[in-house]
């Protein structure tokens, strides 16, 4: 018997492995031909509790497997994270696939962000990478019920009938699937994989959608914690968003992994301009340079965060960085935020773990109207 609600195989045996439930709950969903729920499953629909669960698989390489099943591909992208989850391996999988980019999180976006030209903004950024329709990026919001069903009815006019769902962790794609299927699910296994895989119907329209497991990464600056980090790391309202207009010299903090130093003036010997984008429990610091180590060494955790405990621990390699960022240009950071420069160039060095790729790309909210651009 399979977990209805994630797929995997239900076991009686380990708690610290996925699919567990305790024998007697596991004899009561059978004595009543119920479908079961795990206990991580169990826990996280009916208390909100999110029970940390470290699957020992490389789930990429089943993905490859399984996807070759599939024309269609839903991938599920989070426009606050937009650098963090546009991931290049997923990329590879489905750049010759019929793909919908599900632009998640639309409504974290400030109100005055054009719909429409947030779309024109996705296909500009992917154009080069993906052979894709404008009407296949979908904007939505998966909390707001947005989108949603336009969403359907394209799908239904392309006739399509079944379709694979594939995204990092993190980006909302389990909410969207419980809201488009009113979690009336069903649970199907593919040849060759070792992780079940769960087949969504859609009522009313004859679609099916088989759900796959968030892919991990390892360039974002969640993924430096633990999972009870992260979702503090997700935003839940409007995005936050801080004005800066700092001295040459001065250093701002963006939590505690990332930092930077401005090095010179803007045009005119004036003092550089921009705004930070972050979520909400995400914080922005600006001090002196000789105040930095004082932080890092007593103040993690309460004026820089995350992580949110003081004596967190975290063994991180850093590394030093010098970017030039042009007026009405951004600074992506996957999994913090972004940097937008209204009165450029922005010359900083930049303190970051390594392996952490930043992208200078064109503005996300435009730096006049807070229109897209």
């Amino acid at each position: 018997m399979k977990c209805h609600g994630c797929g995997v195989e239900i076991q009686t045996v380990d708690p610290q492995k996925p699919g567990f439930l305790p024998e007697h709950v596991f004899e009561k969903f059978l004595s009543n031909e119920e479908e079961a729920l795990c206990q991580r499953c169990f826990k996280l629909k009916h208390y909100g509790e999110l029970m940390p669960m470290k699957i020992d698989i490389n789930f990429l390489s089943e993905l490859k497997k399984i996807i070759k099943n599939f024309d269609t591909v839903l991938w599920v992208i989070d426009i606050i994270d937009f650098e963090g989850t546009y991931d290049k391996q997923i990329l590879e999988l489905v750049k010759d696939k019929n793909v919908f980019l599900i632009i998640n999180k639309v409504d974290l976006l400030p109100k005055s962000v054009a719909f429409a030209e947030l779309k024109d903004w996705v296909l500009e950024r992917v154009k080069n990478d993906l052979n894709i329709k404008k009407d296949n990026i979908r904007l939505i919001s998966a909390k707001k019920n947005f989108g949603i069903n336009r969403l359907m009815k394209i799908l239904k006019g392309q006739n399509i009938n079944k379709a694979i769902v594939v995204g990092t962790t993190n980006v909302g794609k389990s909410s969207l699937l419980n809201t488009i299927t009113n979690v009336k699910i069903t649970t199907s296994s593919f040849p060759g994989t070792t992780l079940g895989v769960v087949r969504r119907k859609i009522p009313d329209y004859g679609i099916e959608l088989y759900d796959t497991p968030g892919i991990e990464t390892n360039n974002r600056f969640t993924d430096f914690f633990d999972i009870y980090t992260q979702v503090e790391m997700i935003p839940k309202r409007t995005i936050s968003r801080k004005t800066f207009k700092p001295d040459v010299g001065k250093v701002i903090f963006i939590s505690s992994l990332f930092r930077f130093k401005i090095l010179s003036p803007a045009h005119d010997d004036l003092k550089p301009i921009f705004l930070i984008f972050a979520p909400e429990n995400i914080s922005f610091h600006q001090t002196k340079e000789e105040r930095v180590e004082d932080l890092l060494q007593n103040r993690i955790g309460e004026v820089l965060y995350p992580p949110y405990e003081k004596n967190y621990p975290l063994d991180i390699e850093y590394e030093k960085e010098i970017v030039m960022i042009e007026e009405n240009e951004e600074l992506a950071l996957p999994g913090l935020g972004w940097i937008s420069v209204r009165r450029g160039p922005l010359n900083i060095e930049v303190v970051k773990p390594k392996n952490i790729e930043m992208v200078i790309r064109k503005p996300l909210i435009s730096p006049k109207k807070g229109n897209i651009i």
